[in-house]
C-alpha cells in the first residue's frame, strides 16, 4: 500500500500578469528634410527614455520608402503626427513583414514636439 501524504496548501497568489500596453498609434507622414512628402501611415511610436523610436505601418505609397531609402539614400526624415508633434528622425530599416506589408522603422533625432 502506498502512504498517503498530507495536502499542504499555500495562500500565496500568483503575482498578476500585466498585458503589454501596445505603444500608442498615431496617423502620420514623413517628408524630406527639405520639405517633399515621402508617405503618409500609421506610427507606433514608443518612448524609450532617452529618446524614441516608431514603427511606420499602413503605408499610403510603400514604394516611396523603398525609393527614397534604397534609391536615393535618404536616411534623415521629419515625422510629423496627428497630434500637431513632429521631428526630425533617421530612417534605421524598412522591411516587409510577413503580412507582405512594407513598414519603416525610425530613431528620433530629437525630441518629438
Amino acid at each position: 500500500m502506498i502512504p498517503a501524504r498530507k495536502y499542504e496548501h499555500s495562500d500565496t497568489t500568483a503575482p498578476a500578469i500585466t498585458p503589454a500596453v501596445p505603444p500608442p498609434a498615431f496617423a502620420a507622414t514623413i517628408s524630406t528634410k527639405e520639405g517633399r512628402l515621402i508617405t503618409g501611415g500609421l506610427a507606433l511610436v514608443r518612448d524609450q527614455g532617452a529618446g524614441w523610436t516608431a514603427t511606420l505601418t499602413q503605408l499610403e505609397n510603400p514604394g516611396m520608402v523603398a525609393t527614397a531609402y534604397f534609391g536615393h539614400r535618404v536616411r534623415e526624415v521629419v515625422l510629423s503626427l496627428s497630434d500637431g508633434r513632429k521631428a526630425h528622425a533617421r530612417i534605421t530599416g524598412t522591411t516587409f513583414v510577413a503580412s507582405a506589408e512594407r513598414i519603416c522603422e525610425l530613431s528620433g533625432l530629437e525630441p518629438l514636439a
